[in-house]
């Protein structure tokens, strides 16, 4: 059997053989002089990365950049379950009073009745109605007090005597004798006449009128 040993850093390089069939080794040779360095070889190929080095410090934060573009809106996530409920928080304040919602089913069961809300504003004075029909004539109300006289008037002028009328005719006797009538004011007394001479007798006359006749007659005349 036949070995070969090729040593690549001898330049020229000297291929051994060796052969069992080969005398005993000699003694060591003399180490030659060095020989001249020979040229650079090629570059190896790139060995195995090396295992990732310790994380060196977290260095000074650096100033904040600009706000970049708003992202697109991310799609919305599953809805997670409803937590445990927190304590109240303090209210906040009255939020702006939102649209009106739809008007909801009637409830069957009656709710309890609120406090009454302040009286509304009176409003305007609704139309006169018509008149109503005239009601009945009320009970005639007792006789109310006599007043003062008044003070006595002035007393008139008095007027001219009138001129007689004509006598007019006997009316039928009435059976019923008519109400006495008030006396009327005295007459002024007009001036004395001239005495007339003295007439001739004249002839008997009949039997003249009764006393009723007279008093008839008065009555017609000053009624």
């Amino acid at each position: 059997m036949t070995t070969i040993i090729v040593i690549e850093n001898i330049t020229p390089q000297v291929a051994v053989e060796l052969s069992q069939d080969q005398g005993p080794q000699g003694g060591q040779g003399v180490t030659g002089s060095t020989g001249p360095t020979g040229p650079t070889g090629p570059a190896g190929s790139t060995g195995p990365t090396g295992p990732t080095g310790l994380t060196g410090a977290t260095g000074p934060t650096g100033p904040t950049g600009s706000t970049g573009p708003a992202g697109t809106t991310g799609a919305t996530g599953a809805t997670g379950t409803v937590g445990v409920t927190g304590s109240t928080g303090p209210t906040g304040p009255a939020g702006a009073t939102g649209p009106t919602g739809p008007t909801g089913a009637a409830s069957t069961v009656p709710g309890p009745t609120g406090a009454t809300g302040p009286a509304g504003a009176t409003g305007p004075a609704g139309v006169t109605g018509a008149t109503g029909p005239t009601g009945p004539a009320g009970a005639t109300g007792p006789q109310g007090v006599t007043g003062d006289t008044g003070p006595a008037g002035v007393t008139g002028a008095t007027g001219p005597a009138g001129a007689t009328g004509p006598t007019g005719a006997t009316g039928p006797v009435s059976t019923v004798p008519g109400p006495t009538g008030a006396t009327g004011p005295a007459g002024a007394t007009g001036p004395t006449g001239t005495t007339g001479a003295t007439g001739a007798t004249g002839p008997s006359g009949s039997g003249g009128p009764t006393d009723d006749d007279q008093n008839i007659l008065a009555n017609q005349v000053f009624g």
